[in-house]
């Protein structure tokens, strides 16, 4: 869904001709001719243009979680915590996350899901206005 957002604002900011829509959206707009992080660039560079404020920081921190997500498997890095009784002992899985700095985290998976749930929601809403300022500057310049 970002993605789809992100190629929404690049295609509508850019306006491509008719005869050129497919190329521009099957070839340049492919993540691996123009990846992800390239689109948060793109859109970021975008969004300066129009003077709106794109939260570049939660789209960079979806990136690295989804990255995290899709590259451990769901049972890696178990962590076991054995505390002085049992009942201060505890089990659970990390997720090792690396953000576009190269930093390194781990978080508790489900800590990690809760975190890109926000920030997934918090960007969404962010990319969808800026889709509706887009097209609406492309309506108000066609007039």
């Amino acid at each position: 869904m970002v993605e789809n957002l992100l190629n929404q604002i690049i295609e509508g900011y850019c306006q491509p001709r008719r005869d050129r829509f497919d190329f521009f959206w099957s070839i340049l707009l492919d993540s691996s001719i123009l990846p992800l992080g390239g689109k948060v660039k793109a859109v970021s560079a975008i969004a300066q243009q129009l003077k709106f404020k794109v939260d570049a920081s939660q789209l960079h921190n979806i990136l690295s979680l989804r990255n995290a997500f899709a590259h451990h498997e769901t049972d890696s890095h178990p962590l076991f915590v054995v505390g002085k009784t049992p009942a201060q002992s505890s089990a659970h899985y990390q997720l090792h996350i690396i953000s576009s700095s190269g930093k390194v985290t781990r978080k508790r998976r489900e800590d990690a899901l809760k975190e890109f749930r926000v920030a997934y929601k918090a960007a969404k809403a962010n990319l969808v206005e800026l889709v509706q300022l887009v097209k609406g500057k492309n309506a108000s310049d066609a007039t």
